[in-house]
């Protein structure tokens, strides 16, 4: 009896798509088999990522997050499984850095957004009045009924420094369940990154860098099964009488950032590294090292202004730059990790 021959396994395609979610837009780059499983994919990690943001958003009046800011000082909230996880991943954040991360800066978030639009330094008066509804120890959490409390009145949560990170997570898991493996999630400058491409070390990640003077170029790394993250001042930031002050703010004092060029991340996922480029950009340069070597699978890699010029320094485990990894980014289209 002849046996049918065996048919051969369709060899992966690369696909990509992208979606203006949470104030950036994701971008996920993926190898399968055919256009329709790489399309119907896609189209669920879209809408993981939609239903996340109705969760998390401090824009929208009707999001989960916003009607716990209303209601969850009088008394504790049940909250769905989503929002209590990135809550408590952050509040363990803030524990290991003492403060630098703190998901209740809302208050002061909303000023400086604010001072951003009108161009001008925000009152100090008003400062002083919103720090006084900042502090993650008053935030409570109770894992056995998924419940918050907000131990103080005119709290308010933001989450702009955590959630794309675990956005990106979600999504790429998504199309891990559709046997897509060989994949990377883009939200911003927070990458989820899967499996290499086929034939290939690592993905191409590009990070912008400053080597000398003012002048930045782009440095590229290849990275598979991790994530990563890089928080700046590139794009936001508001300039008063020749001072930069980035939209990171420091939790102690409320005011944005004034050294801190750029800071990049590698974690084993994306909840971690995102919140982790925040944290890192607020700390001392010894600090935010000591930090990132004590943490398993961790490295960082910080840029920092000093008397004009650009200083940078990396973690014990921070990987070389490729320069065989750069040179055939020019032909391959890197993913680019944006400030």
């Amino acid at each position: 009896m002849a046996w049918p021959a065996l048919a051969k396994a369709s060899p992966l395609k690369r696909f990509e798509y992208s979606l203006p979610r949470m104030g950036t837009i994701f971008r996920i780059v993926l190898y399968a088999g055919n256009a329709t499983l790489a399309s119907e994919a896609s189209s669920e990690a879209f809408e993981r990522v939609e239903q996340l943001e109705q969760i998390f958003s401090d824009y929208r009046e009707d999001s989960e997050l916003m009607r716990v800011c209303r209601t969850a000082s009088q008394s504790p909230q049940r909250v769905s499984p989503d929002l209590f996880s990135i809550l408590q991943s952050s509040q363990r954040v803030s524990e290991l850095s003492d403060g630098a991360f703190d998901v209740t800066i809302g208050p002061v978030v909303r000023l400086w957004r604010e001072a951003r639009r009108q161009r001008r330094l925000p009152e100090a008066e008003q400062l002083s009045k919103a720090k006084l509804a900042v502090g993650y120890r008053n935030v409570v959490l109770d894992p056995d009924d998924l419940s918050v409390f907000l131990k103080r009145d005119h709290m308010s949560l933001d989450l702009g420094a955590i959630a794309k990170g675990y956005a990106a997570d979600q999504a790429r898991m998504v199309l891990e369940k559709h046997g897509i493996h060989c994949a990377l999630v883009a939200a911003g400058g927070d990458l989820s990154i899967g499996d290499p491409p086929p034939g290939a070390a690592g993905w191409d990640v590009e990070i912008r860098s400053w080597t000398s003077g003012s002048e930045s170029e782009s440095q590229t790394l290849q990275l598979h099964n991790c994530s990563t993250s890089t928080s700046g001042d590139k794009f936001q930031f508001l300039e008063v009488k020749g001072k930069r002050y980035s939209h990171i703010i420091d939790p102690n004092t409320g005011l944005g950032l004034t050294d801190s060029a750029s800071t990049t991340v590698i974690a084993p996922d994306g909840t971690t590294a995102d919140a982790l480029a925040t944290t890192l950009s607020i700390l001392s340069v010894s600090r935010a090292l000591s930090l990132a070597d004590s943490l398993d699978q961790v490295a960082a890699f910080l840029v920092r202004r000093q008397g004009g010029k650009f200083i940078t320094v990396r973690s014990r485990r921070f990987p070389p730059f490729s320069e065989e990894a750069r040179h055939q980014a020019s032909l391959k289209h890197p993913v680019s990790a944006p400030h």
